[in-house]
């Protein structure tokens, strides 16, 4: 699996002017799917204990920054970043998605827009 961020977030980045290592937390449909709302941060740290050690660290929902990403945004910057890095949007460039996430833990199935190999669409459709 890709650790590359989804299109909204690279999309809230891009329009907000975030730094890179801004998370979105919290993710809310804005009615009518005109867009979608954000919340999130740059994390303060990383647990050092405990059962979530290694996970980042955020501040407190009230001292986090929201950001609304419009479904036109979030069009264009699937467009421009499929332009520039060559990968799926939907994946990452991964190559699997999540099928399903259960008790016995999450799935994964091969990404139906790029048919698994991790190149965006228009990459693959040039190729011989």
């Amino acid at each position: 699996m890709s650790n590359a961020p989804d299109i909204h977030t690279i999309a809230a980045r891009r329009v907000h002017g975030l730094p890179d290592e801004w998370q979105p937390r919290i993710y809310e449909s804005i009615e009518r799917g005109l867009g979608v709302m954000l919340t999130g941060s740059v994390p303060l740290g990383f647990y050092t204990r405990g059962p979530r050690k290694g996970a980042p660290k955020f501040p407190p929902r009230r001292d986090m920054q929201r950001v609304i990403v419009t479904s036109a945004e979030i069009e264009q910057t699937r467009w421009d970043w499929e332009r520039e890095t060559g990968w799926c949007h939907r994946c990452g460039g991964g190559g699997q998605t999540v099928k399903s996430i259960g008790i016995s833990g999450t799935t994964y199935r091969n990404c139906p827009e790029c048919d698994g190999t991790g190149a965006a669409k228009h990459i693959r459709e040039c190729q011989p």
